[in-house]
């Protein structure tokens, strides 16, 4: 993963040359793009980051930043609603089919199903649901166990970020 942040495909090349490529991230089905997301909270900081990838593994965007969030929960439902702008704004929408992955399988649930919802929240799922709307074809998945340590370096930096980063090419 340390390679990762100087060349992102190198990485990614090298791992899948020693076998490793699916310990730490599984590629998404042909016409899909995958965002790994993540939310933290550390000492009454919260932080966030993602890392979107497509077929081939290549880092297409990665944002990071602190989160108005009182847990983790919430600071990965922050997530989401980051992710879906970034794509809307990327103009991929239409292009690809997104897999948002996460940490958290009752978020999962939550996206699903709407009446599983905590009440607490629904403001924020009122605002990804309009996005999911928007966007058509999303589907949430969990992360395998090594699969989001990208998005979780990307929020602990966040936490320490006075502002969000987000970049795409």
């Amino acid at each position: 993963e340390r390679l990762w942040w100087i060349c992102p495909i190198r990485s990614w090349i090298d791992a899948k040359k020693a076998g490793m490529a699916g310990r730490f991230w599984c590629p998404p089905r042909k016409g899909w793009v995958k965002f790994n997301l993540c939310g933290i909270v550390y000492e009454d900081e919260a932080g966030c980051g993602g890392v979107l990838r497509d077929l081939d593994g290549v880092a297409r965007a990665v944002f990071s930043g602190p989160v108005v969030a009182k847990d983790s929960i919430a600071a990965e439902v922050g997530a989401i609603t980051i992710a879906l702008d970034m794509f809307l704004a990327m103009g991929w929408n239409g292009k690809s089919s997104l897999i948002i992955e996460l940490g958290s399988k009752e978020i999962c649930c939550w996206i699903e199903n709407s009446g599983l919802r905590p009440w607490v929240l629904l403001p924020c799922f009122k605002e990804i649901d309009i996005r999911l709307a928007r966007i058509g074809n999303v589907c949430s998945a969990i992360a395998d166990k090594n699969g989001n340590d990208s998005a979780f370096a990307l929020a602990v930096a966040g936490i320490r970020r006075h502002g969000m980063y987000n970049a795409w090419w």
